[in-house]
């Protein structure tokens, strides 16, 4: 009887152990990937690099105040929306003299801080004028911004053109080990980012900030907003 009771402990044991241990294992594999991972994935599988360049200027938000709450309610909802991005005072006011980019892709906004030393080194700003010229699709899209519509519509002072001037080097994440099949978060300069399942993502290291932030896949196979330079 002794031993059938110490057996029955101990199965009872590793059954509890496999309980507890089981959730552990998945939740692990749902963690956020961080900046240490990301660096290790790409020197372990050493991907081609690829260089994209923006095709078409496009609208921005002055970031003027350091608070978040400076921004117009209509640009602050939506920021950082699409790939669940979080924002706070202290990354704001570290990029006063940027601006936030008003992309817009099929089904709405698409709003995301650009980078102070980003934007001083590889962008130049334009007048609202060429972006109507140039970027026909985005002020289209506008009408599902409606508020944002009024203020482009009004020229308002807040509101500028920006045209990214230099090739950026991106690695898919599809060659670092991630099965575009899976949703992927990362750790990111400005908090996390999300790539959503059933699609690539692309990774771009941001030598000002030391770190990677990611770009989503856009409808055209290439990253958002993006297509390959010549």
């Amino acid at each position: 009887m002794t031993y059938s009771f110490s057996f029955g402990k101990t199965l009872a044991a590793g059954l509890l152990a496999f309980a507890v241990s089981a959730p552990l294992a998945a939740s692990a594999q749902d963690d956020v990937q961080s900046q240490e991972e990301l660096t290790a994935r790409v020197e372990k599988h050493a991907p081609s690099k690829e260089l994209y360049i923006k095709d078409r200027p496009i609208l921005g938000w002055k970031i003027t105040g350091d608070k978040l709450a400076d921004l117009p309610e209509a640009i602050r909802g939506p920021l950082g929306s699409v790939d669940s991005t979080s924002y706070d005072d202290a990354y704001i006011a570290k990029n006063v003299g940027s601006v936030v980019a008003l992309q817009m892709s099929k089904t709405g906004p698409d709003f995301y801080v650009i980078g102070k030393e980003t934007f001083d080194s590889k962008y130049e700003m334009v007048g609202l004028e060429e972006v109507a010229a140039k970027n026909t699709r985005l002020v289209k899209r506008l009408d599902m911004a409606p508020e944002v519509l009024a203020l482009f519509n009004a020229k308002d002072a807040g509101l500028t053109g920006a045209l990214k001037t230099v090739p950026v080097e991106m690695v898919r994440m599809s060659a670092i080990g991630y099965e575009p099949a899976a949703e992927v978060t990362i750790q990111s300069p400005w908090g996390t980012q999300t790539k959503p399942a059933d699609q690539d993502g692309f990774l771009v290291f941001d030598t000002g900030e030391n770190q990677y932030y990611m770009v989503n896949q856009g409808a055209d196979g290439n990253p958002s907003s993006y297509v390959p330079a010549k």
